[in-house]
Parts: structure tokens; sequence; C-alpha cells
């Protein structure tokens, strides 16, 4: 009797295996769900890729309009943030900029101006300081010569479901000489244009 039992279950279990009969309805219930979250998830994560990718070209944009200038002030300052703020996508958020001159002497890199701006919902940063110059970044500099830094930093959050993305922040600091002079002066900052005495 217990094995025509089990000989009974084995069958009905392949014979369950071969059923290929299903219910519409159940298979909507299963498969939508899988649908929406893996389509939520792909949107997700191609946004983070974008806003990178945008963040990093907006970068490039503003440190070669920088490098075209040869005389700056706090109002050109304001136009390239605000442009900054038109060209990122609204996803990045907690946006700050600061642009440095930075030159070259007694063997050592100072910074000429440091000029830096944010949006009202985070703090701005410092003014680049000589010590804080990030030497990995700069190139080879002749003396009395100089670099423009262009720094940007926004902060990037998933607005759909959690897919394993939290919080990124993206940071592009980009370094170039300026094209037509040897130093951009601003007007606001540095009105002398001298590179700075290592010892002062």
């Amino acid at each position: 009797m217990m094995t025509m039992t089990v000989s009974n279950l084995i069958k009905r279990f392949r014979a369950f295996l071969a059923d290929q009969s299903a219910s519409m309805s159940i298979e909507m219930v299963i498969v939508i769900p899988l649908l929406l979250f893996a389509t939520t998830g792909g949107i997700a994560y191609w946004n983070a890729f974008n806003s990178n990718s945008r963040t990093a070209k907006v970068a490039y944009t503003l440190t070669d309009i920088m490098s075209r200038h040869t005389l700056v002030d706090n109002v050109d300052m304001a136009y390239l943030y605000n442009l900054q703020n038109k060209m990122l996508p609204n996803s990045v958020l907690k946006r700050r900029m600061r642009i440095s001159s930075i030159c070259f002497e007694d063997g050592q890199f100072q910074v000429m101006w440091s000029y830096s701006v944010s949006g009202t919902d985070v703090q701005t940063l410092p003014v680049l300081e000589a010590a804080d110059v990030p030497i990995d970044l700069m190139p080879d500099v002749e003396p009395q010569d100089s670099v423009i830094l262009v720094e940007l930093y926004g902060t990037w959050s998933p607005r759909f479901l959690n897919v394993g993305l939290d919080t990124m922040d993206w940071t592009n600091r980009l370094v170039t000489r300026p094209r037509f002079v040897k130093f951009i002066a601003h007007s606001d900052l540095n009105g002398a244009n001298i590179c700075p005495d290592s010892t002062t």
C-alpha cells in the first residue's frame, strides 16, 4: 500500500512538471512586478550614469571657458556658476564650484586667487590655500607661470525605488593653462596680479 502511494505521488509530480497549461492572471501577477522593478532599476542606473557624465562635461566646458579669459571679476564667476546650474541635470543637488589661479614660484605652488560659490542647500567650500593645492593634479609649471584649477562638486541620489544605488558625490577637478596670458587676473581678489612669494 505504501509503495503504491509513493508511486502515485511520483507520477503526479512528473505530470505536474510536464503540464504546460497556466493561468494568465497568475502569470501576470508574478511577472508585472518583476518587469516594473527591472524597468525602474534600469532608469535609476541610467540616470546615475547620465548625471555623472553630464557633470564631467560641464566641468570641461567651464574649464575651457575660463582658460580663454585674460581678466575676470566676481560677476564673471557668478555667470559661470549660473551657467553650471543651467547645464547640470536636476538630479544633481548640493552644487559647489571653486575656481583658483595657482602660480609656481620658488619651487612651490602659490594661490594667486580663489573664488568659491555654492547653492543654498550646502556649505560653501573654503577658498583654496597654498597648503591645500592638490600637488598630484598639478602639471609641470615653469617659474612665474600659472594654471587654473576648476572644481565642481555635486550630490546625486536615486529618485526611484532603492535598487542598490545610494547617494553619490560627483567630484570633478580639472587643471588647465591660460591660453593667452601667463596669469588670469581677478580684479576683485588680486588686482595686482602678482604671484605671492613663498615666504609670505
